[in-house]
């Protein structure tokens, strides 16, 4: 399995004028056309349903998270049925994923990384920056993942 950051969905779903959409576009096809599994963080879903959230009606935005899963075929960490609260962290789990100078947001996602989905293969993530050597699982660009996996692409 390989776990999406935020940013993928977004650059596919509304930033598609972002130089990085055709790399971003042919890895998510790749994945698709490979079968490869994919997960997501309950935390990133929830930062693509917030953007998203300006360009749909408000009655519609309780249904995007379910249009994203059914979508990407996505399954979420922490399972968001099993586990209703947000976040699932504790507050010293996120201060000590803070002291390696992460932001918040990318705090609960390593923290829920760690705890519920460490057996995944790969982070995908433009902000590849943001998670190295932070993270329990590797983590790679779309790029860098595409090129991994022979396409014949940069």
């Amino acid at each position: 399995m390989i776990l999406l950051d935020s940013d993928v969905l977004l650059i596919a779903h509304r930033y598609q004028n972002d130089p990085r959409y055709s790399v971003n576009d042919q890895t998510l096809q790749q994945l698709r056309t490979d079968a490869i599994s994919l997960g997501i963080s309950a935390q990133a879903l929830l930062e693509i349903v917030g953007i998203l959230s300006f360009n749909v009606p408000k009655a519609s935005v309780s249904r995007l998270p379910h249009f994203l899963i059914g979508l990407h075929g996505l399954i979420v960490f922490p399972d968001v049925q099993q586990f209703p609260d947000y976040a699932g962290c504790t507050v010293g789990e996120l201060i000590a994923q803070m002291a390696d100078q992460m932001s918040l947001s990318d705090a609960v996602q390593a923290v829920q990384i760690a705890r519920y989905a460490g057996h995944a293969d790969c982070l995908l993530t433009w902000n590849a920056r943001h998670f190295q050597g932070k993270l329990v699982i590797p983590v790679l660009t779309p790029q860098e993942w595409l090129a991994q996996h022979d396409t014949g692409n940069p």
